[in-house]
């Protein structure tokens, strides 16, 4: 009878530990990013020697949780918004968008799942739109700017809600996002994918008149994605952090969107259309065509006249067709007199 409390203490807590919703004591979290120039996942820090990001590009992340029980999870990603005063994550973006294409079990950095090679069919959830404000522009205006999808990504459970971000700390300074993602897990594995977003300063805060304040302005020290307290843990915490000088250049406004018809080219200019000494102007000479003027409507199709052979008569064969008209002239007026010169002869 002594040894009935220890043994209930026991298998109270592998209970405990094996019901749905918790995180067993085995569980770990393995968080790595993109290096775009290495092409490989880093499970350390990214900066000028394995990556070249531009502002509004995007870095992926992979994020492999093991060990966990089936059933409910949580876990918070939490993301540096500004760092030294300037945007430097400004929203969370689909993984795969600029980079990494679809290498989500590279066996490179620390985060490969033990679902890789095979990994199961994935689904997604999207991030809800960020309505945060700061001079004068929204969060929800750089996503629109960007036109980047925004979703998260699971192997091995389904997402069942992502939170809106939480904005603290001051945008003048050093301050970050959290949002909160809760998803059912079908196994001990689940591999999280996503996207940081690099500000770009063509919105931030050009758009509206300012000067430049985006991914590219940061200078010094690095800013930083986390993943945090899953299920409430917080030794199960990740951060990796990017350099400034990982940062080069930027992209143009709408550069992630799908393609848009190209609008066709304006027409060539013509030739100079010279004054004329009575005002206006003279338009130069060009070929005639059945279309009309451009942009206008069509007119009546151009007839040529048929082809005609010219005769051309020179000065000297005017002159003896002349004399020959002269000369039958003469003969036939003297025809006309010759019977009465006749008669006259016979009296």
């Amino acid at each position: 009878m002594q040894g009935r409390p220890a043994i209930l203490v026991a298998t109270t807590v592998l209970v405990l530990l094996a019901a749905p919703g918790t995180a067993i004591a085995a569980a770990t979290v393995n968080l790595d990013q993109w290096a775009s120039t290495d092409h490989a996942w880093q499970n350390g820090n990214l900066n000028g020697n394995n990556s070249r990001y531009p502002e509004g590009g995007i870095v992926p992340f992979r994020l492999a949780m093991e060990g966990l029980a089936a059933g409910d999870h949580q876990i918070h990603i939490n993301y540096d918004f500004t760092a030294g005063g300037h945007k430097a994550y400004d929203f969370l973006a689909t993984w795969n968008v600029t980079n990494a294409n679809g290498q989500i079990c590279s066996v490179s950095g620390g985060g490969i799942s033990s679902m890789c090679p095979s990994l199961p069919g994935s689904s997604s959830g999207a991030f809800p739109s960020d309505g945060a404000a700061m001079d004068g522009l929204t969060v929800h205006g750089a996503e629109a700017y960007s036109a980047a999808p925004r979703r998260l990504t699971i192997w091995g459970g389904t997402i069942q809600s992502i939170s809106a971000p939480v904005h603290s700390g001051s945008p003048a300074g050093n301050s970050s996002a959290d949002i909160v993602v809760r998803f059912r897990s079908t196994g001990s594995a689940v591999l999280l994918a996503w996207g940081g977003h690099l500000a770009q300063s063509a919105y931030w805060n050009r758009s509206n008149g300012g000067v430049s304040d985006g991914a590219g302005q940061v200078s010094g020290s690095p800013w930083h994605m986390r993943t945090l307290q899953l299920d409430g843990a917080g030794n199960k915490n990740q951060d990796r952090s990017i350099q400034p000088s990982a940062i080069v250049g930027e992209l143009p406004p709408f550069a992630l969107a799908p393609p848009t018809p190209t609008p066709r080219p304006p027409a060539p200019a013509g030739p100079a259309v010279t004054p004329r000494s009575g005002g206006g102007a003279t338009p130069p000479p060009g070929p005639l065509s059945p279309a009309g003027p451009p942009g206008g409507p069509a007119g009546p199709p151009v007839t040529l006249p048929p082809t005609e052979t010219l005769v051309i008569v020179t000065g000297t064969s005017r002159a003896a067709e002349a004399a020959a008209g002269a000369v039958a002239c003469v003969a036939v007026g003297l025809l006309a007199l010759l019977p009465a010169i006749r008669r006259r002869g016979r009296r």
